[in-house]
């Protein structure tokens, strides 16, 4: 049979229970010294008086000394917590720790608020800015890091009357800007100028706007030498807004105003606010002793003014301002967040010291048709200088008045290089030249580019023609050459050809 487990007897319980509260005292109090493992060590733990100890011993404890920095004993620390002050200091910082995790929120959700709207506001204003139905992005190259670029505004301006608009920009503006040194140069481009399409032929500058933005603007980075980063197109009815908008801009008028084609305000000489309508007629109005020149040179001076005006503050909340207010008025590539930075850097420029230039040429007709012809060694000695920031001034006696289309030129390839005699026809063509004949010459080891001419009337127009090929010598046939036009180009092995 087997023996059973015996419990524990009376006593045997009563010693494990006095040891489990004899321990428990132990770990909540400071010990003064190792007991051995076979006692209790309520007898060895330091207590705040000796009715305590003996209770301890006994196996009751009711309060253990609190664990506070300031080594309160029990009744001070039990005396300091049960005051009304105490409790009232405790809700008190309760409150507290509320109130600051309940800001911590509130910032945390403003701060996710302000983003989601910025984010919302600039996207709108992208919307209002952009370019609509353009291919102008294929045309532009992004500007070189902390290096001055270029921007072309197109400006569609109308007519007074149905009859006389024609059809692309009526004026259109080149622009230098320099941020690190804030410096703008506006240059204005005829809209007329005569250049060369891809059909060969030669055409309006304004007429390659029927092809595109990026054809338009190819044509006047291809003009002028220079790659364009950004581009900017207005037409009539945004202008007139726009200028509204900015209440108006002031502009000193050089020569009265008066051009019943231009419109039906009048404008006196001297400084004048213009608004929408005004503007307008300031802005088509040609009628001037010096004609298109005057026009370019109104034109820019507007321009130059109204990127003052919207720059006369830089400060964010301003400027973004305005620009959301007249975003609809005209389109860009530019972003709301880049035409932001840029206020920044260019705020407070004002329009005095903005450089101002215009294409040297002159006007004349070419089958009916009123073209803008560029002197090529006065525009290339401009842009060199616009190129470098400095103030774009060229001798007036520079720009030949040499008409070349009244006269007759024909080229011969004596440079041995393939294809040579018709890409300078073209180039000539471009330049307003009267290109009627192209070939080869009888030898090809011309060492350099001739330009030969009969008659003291035709020395300028040999000078002219070397201007615009930027080499060659003129000289005198004297019956050595056989030819049928005014000017014979006989191409020599100095030219080099254009990629």
């Amino acid at each position: 049979m087997f023996g059973r487990k015996k419990g524990f007897t009376a006593a045997q319980s009563k010693l494990t229970s006095h040891r489990m509260r004899s321990a428990t005292v132990g770990t909540h109090v400071q010990r003064r010294a190792r007991s051995s493992s076979r006692h209790m060590n309520a007898d060895t733990v330091g207590f705040s008086n000796p009715r305590k100890r003996q209770r301890a011993a006994r196996g009751v404890v009711d309060t253990l000394l609190p664990s506070t920095a300031t080594g309160e004993s029990s009744s001070e620390y039990a005396r300091r917590v049960g005051k009304r002050e105490f409790a009232q200091e405790m809700q008190r910082k309760a409150r507290i720790r509320r109130i600051v995790a309940l800001v911590i929120a509130v910032v945390v959700v403003a701060a996710v608020a302000i983003g989601v709207g910025v984010a919302t506001f600039f996207g709108s204003l992208d919307a209002k800015m952009g370019l609509k139905n353009s291919d102008a992005k294929p045309a532009l190259v992004a500007p070189k890091e902390a290096g001055p670029w270029y921007a072309l505004v197109a400006a569609d301006l109308g007519a007074a009357s149905a009859a006389a608009d024609e059809e692309g920009p009526d004026a259109l503006i080149l622009a230098r800007v320099d941020e690190g040194s804030r410096a703008v140069t506006l240059v204005s481009v005829p809209a007329n100028l005569q250049v060369l399409l891809k059909d060969g032929k030669a055409h309006k500058l304004r007429e390659a706007a029927a092809q595109g933005d990026a054809a338009l603007i190819s044509a006047v980075a291809g003009f002028a030498g220079v790659d364009i980063a950004h581009y900017a197109k207005v037409d009539a009815t945004g202008l007139a807004s726009l200028v509204d908008s900015l209440g108006g801009i002031e502009v000193d008028v050089k020569q009265e105003v008066d051009d019943p084609t231009a419109g039906d305000t009048y404008l006196s000489v001297g400084t004048q606010t213009l608004d929408g309508n005004a503007a307008l007629t300031y802005l088509r109005a040609k009628n001037f002793k010096n004609g298109i020149e005057a026009q370019a040179a109104n034109q820019c001076a507007f321009f130059a003014s109204v990127a003052a005006r919207m720059l006369e503050s830089g400060d964010t909340l301003p400027f973004a301002t305005l620009l959301d207010s007249v975003g609809g008025d005209f389109q860009t590539d530019m972003s709301g967040t880049a035409a932001l930075s840029l206020a920044g850097q260019l705020k407070g420029v004002a329009a005095a010291s903005v450089q101002i230039a215009q294409v040297p040429g002159y006007e004349a007709t070419r089958n009916n048709v009123l073209y803008y012809i560029s002197s090529s060694g006065a525009r290339a000695s401009m842009m060199a200088l616009v190129e470098a920031g400095q103030p774009p001034v060229v001798d007036e006696k520079a720009a030949s008045q040499v008409d070349r289309g009244s006269f007759t030129v024909e080229v011969r390839n004596g440079a041995g290089i393939t294809g040579g005699g018709s890409q300078v026809a073209d180039l000539l063509r471009a330049d307003g030249f009267n290109v009627t004949e192209v070939g080869n010459a009888e030898s090809d080891k011309f060492p350099e580019t001739l330009v030969v001419y009969e008659g003291g009337e035709n020395k300028a127009r040999a000078e002219e023609l070397i201007a615009a090929l930027g080499s060659g010598r003129a000289i005198v046939g004297a019956g050595y050459y056989t030819y049928t036009t005014d000017v014979l180009v006989v191409l020599g092995k100095d030219w080099k050809p254009v990629a």
